[in-house]
C-alpha cells in the first residue's frame, strides 16, 4: 500500500492542503475556507479537516503524517489544542507549527538558514536545528522597513516635502498623481488616510518605474529598502553564529523589484561574505514534507 503525507497551510482567507509521496512528489491539492485557528478555532478546524478529507477521499493508500502550519498558533494553548483535535480524528502522526516555520522548511528544502519576507510588510526568520528565531516584522508603526508599505510611504513623504519646499514638480509626484488620477496634494493625503496598507503598497511599481527612469529620489528609496531588508538577515546570522548561510527570499518587493534585490545582495556580500541565495518559488505546504523528512533521521 502506498503511503503519503499531507502539508497544510491554513491562512486567514483559505486553507491549502497538499498531499506528497514519501519521495516528495505532489499527488493532489485541496482548498477550503479560512483556517486561522486564532480567529475562530472551531470554524477554522472544520475547514482544515474539510481540505484533509478531500485528499484522503481521493487518494489511495495510507496518510502517515499530517503537518499543519498556522499563523499565531503558538499562543493561548492553540497549538496543543489543534494537535489533539487532529490526532483524535486522524491518528497520532501529527505536527503543528506556525506558518513561518512551514514556509522556512519549504523555502530552504529543510536546510537551516534564513527567510526574508518583503511584501506589504517585512520580517526575517532563521531556522537553526529545529528552532525558529525572528528579526523585525513588528508592524508598520514600529519597523516594517523595506516593505512595500514603507517604500510607498517614503515616496508619499517625498512628494509632500516637495510641496512644502515649493518644488512640487518632481518625477515621483507626477507619476503618483497620474497613477491615482489626482491633481492636488490634499487628494493624495486623503487617499493615504482612507487606504489600506495593501492599497498603499501597490504604489511600489510606480516608484520602481520612476527609479528606472533615473530619478534620484526613487532610487534612494529603493536603495534604502534593499539595505533594510539585508539587515533583517545579517543580525540573525551573527547572533546565531551562522557562516555561509542559506538565505531564501519571499514576496514581490524583494524578489521582483530589481534595485531592491540587487542592493539586498550587495549588502549581504559586504557584511557576511559568502551565502547561498534561494530565490525560486516555493510552496508552503511542502514544508510539511521536509518536516516529516527531518523527523525520519
Amino acid at each position: 500500500m502506498d503511503r503519503y503525507m499531507i502539508g497544510i497551510d491554513s491562512g486567514g482567507t483559505k486553507t491549502t492542503a497538499k498531499a506528497y509521496s514519501l519521495a516528495g512528489e505532489l499527488l493532489d491539492t485541496a482548498v477550503s475556507g479560512f483556517g486561522n485557528l486564532t480567529v475562530d478555532f472551531d470554524k477554522g478546524m472544520e475547514n482544515i479537516c474539510a481540505a484533509v478529507d478531500q485528499l484522503r477521499g481521493r487518494l489511495e493508500g495510507e496518510c502517515c503524517f499530517l503537518c499543519l502550519g498556522c499563523a499565531g498558533i503558538e499562543t493561548g494553548g492553540k497549538k496543543e489544542q489543534a494537535r489533539q483535535a487532529l490526532a483524535a480524528r486522524y491518528g497520532e502522526s501529527i505536527s503543528v507549527t506556525n506558518d513561518a516555520m512551514l514556509g522556512l522548511y519549504a523555502a530552504l528544502e529543510g536546510q537551516d538558514g534564513v527567510l526574508v519576507i518583503a511584501g506589504t510588510g517585512s520580517i526575517g526568520y532563521l531556522k537553526k536545528e529545529g528552532a525558529l528565531h525572528r528579526f523585525g516584522g513588528w508592524g508598520h508603526l514600529i519597523n516594517d522597513d523595506g516593505s512595500g508599505y514603507s517604500i510607498a510611504m517614503r515616496a508619499v513623504r517625498y512628494v509632500a516635502y516637495s510641496f512644502d519646499t515649493e518644488k512640487p514638480e518632481t518625477p515621483l509626484k507626477r507619476a503618483i498623481f497620474r497613477q491615482l488620477e489626482i491633481t492636488e496634494l490634499r487628494q493624495l493625503i486623503d487617499w493615504v488616510y482612507r487606504s489600506s496598507k495593501g492599497e498603499i503598497a501597490a504604489l511600489v511599481p510606480v516608484v520602481e518605474q520612476v527609479a528606472m527612469n533615473g530619478d534620484p529620489q526613487a532610487r534612494e528609496i529603493l536603495t534604502w529598502a534593499g539595505e533594510r531588508l539585508a539587515w533583517l538577515a545579517i543580525p540573525l546570522c551573527r547572533q546565531n553564529g551562522i557562516e555561509n548561510p542559506n538565505i531564501a527570499i519571499s514576496g514581490s518587493v524583494i524578489r521582483k523589484t530589481a534595485l531592491v534585490n540587487q542592493v539586498f545582495r550587495d549588502v549581504l556580500k559586504r557584511e557576511i561574505g559568502a551565502f547561498t541565495l534561494f530565490d525560486g518559488d516555493f510552496d508552503p505546504p511542502k514544508g510539511g514534507y521536509y518536516i516529516w523528512k527531518e523527523q525520519q533521521k
